[in-house]
């Protein structure tokens, strides 16, 4: 069962998503891991909120270096990550979890909650762990995800009265690679002057689907297509060689060596930069790929959009165009439908995993100062009013 999620059908509009027949149970022997930074309040009141984003990030990388050739399901949802793995590789991927909890621990003073739970106790309370793939490009397939599980799964682990019945303890000896994550980009603005983050969650359970097809839809009415939304332009791409971001690459994968030795590592990507950015500005083909391509593909393979039994998207836009979706949010939100979370920013974070140059890349995006984040803790007060 361990192709379960590489051999499941590829949905290639995200509005899919709201169809239960695109969705298969995750088998009962595999189970969920997950992760989430206590301490992300102190962490976005200090302005070191891309540190929170690099850690997450960082779980995905291990995961997946972890994985190897099996393909699994998972989502980055800015202060955590969540993924479905077979029995097979549980044991490596909690070891794995573990290395990235004391890497942000050392590196970072962040304090990562790690966590996994058998499906089968996910059905015994009652929910469902439905999975889905959402082809967003050429190059990279999404993970979606239905039934109520995944998002019982966080609230189990954060529980004090059942967190220890799921954490990954001491006792699990880390081990793994953080090999692919990078951190070499600035912020990027918006092309509109907003960056929003939103999360929305209709209210009814199965009888809220009706309510995502309006979301999606209004959402394309206010704000245009994907392309014109998108937080993410050529122009606004830009590498940097400030210490500051680099050392959230630093931290994760030379979080062991002394500072000699992190001193080099900084200097060395310093090198690549430069080197990256002849090689983007003159269109250099080389073996590892066509550098002319590298940004368009980048962008096409950014993770701005997702469903994990909650809608997450990052949009540019105007404040014009936000107000009117707020309004129609408020409105379904008076109505008992929906409760949400919106974040405003001007710019968007990217973390990168980088596999290799050609096609196997992936850029997670956030909205800078909060992103996820401060949306979240708007969206968990209006939920729990609803």
């Amino acid at each position: 069962m361990s192709r379960f999620y590489a051999e499941l059908p590829v949905i290639t509009e995200f509005s899919a998503v709201t169809q239960a027949e695109r969705f298969a149970p995750l088998p009962q022997d595999w189970h969920v891991a997950a992760c989430d930074v206590r301490n992300s309040t102190a962490a976005v009141q200090a302005g070191n909120y891309k540190q929170v984003n690099t850690v997450a990030a960082a779980a995905v990388t291990a995961v997946l270096n972890a994985a190897g050739d099996t393909d699994i399901p998972f989502v980055f949802e800015g202060d955590g990550s969540s993924f479905c793995v077979p029995a097979a590789l549980l044991e490596d991927v909690r070891a794995a979890l573990a290395k990235t909890r004391d890497m942000a621990r050392a590196s970072f003073g962040l304090e990562l909650r790690v966590a996994t739970v058998p499906a089968t106790r996910v059905r015994a309370a009652g929910f469902e762990i439905l999975v889905a793939r959402y082809q967003v490009s050429e190059n990279y397939v999404q993970a979606v995800f239905a039934g109520g599980g995944m998002a019982w799964v966080e609230r189990y682990m954060k529980d004090p009265a059942t967190a220890e019945l799921c954490a990954v303890g001491a006792g699990v000896a880390p081990r793994g690679s953080h090999e692919g994550l990078e951190c070499r980009w600035r912020d990027i603005p918006s092309p509109h002057g907003e960056t929003v983050t939103l999360i929305v969650r209709a209210a009814g359970g199965d009888r809220g689907v009706p309510v995502y097809r309006e979301l999606i839809a209004k959402l394309a009415q206010i704000y245009g297509s994907d392309e014109q939304s998108h937080p993410l332009t050529l122009p606004a791409l830009s590498m940097t060689l400030g210490g500051r971001r680099l050392d959230n690459e630093v931290g994760v994968r030379v979080a062991e060596r002394d500072a000699w030795g992190k001193w080099r590592y900084r200097m060395w990507i310093r090198l690549v930069v430069l080197l990256g950015w002849f090689l983007m500005k003159f269109g250099v083909r080389t073996e590892e790929t066509d550098w002319s391509r590298y940004k368009p593909t980048l962008i096409r393979n950014s993770d701005v959009r997702k469903f994990n039994d909650v809608y997450r998207q990052i949009l540019a836009g105007t404040a014009a165009q936000r107000e009117a979706l707020t309004a129609w949010l408020e409105e379904r939100y008076a109505r008992r439908e929906l409760a949400y979370g919106l974040h405003v920013t001007d710019r968007a974070h990217m973390t990168c995993l980088v596999f290799d140059y050609s096609r196997r890349h992936l850029h997670f995006i956030d909205g800078a100062d909060g992103g996820f984040f401060s949306a979240a803790r708007a969206f968990k007060e209006r939920l729990a009013n609803l």
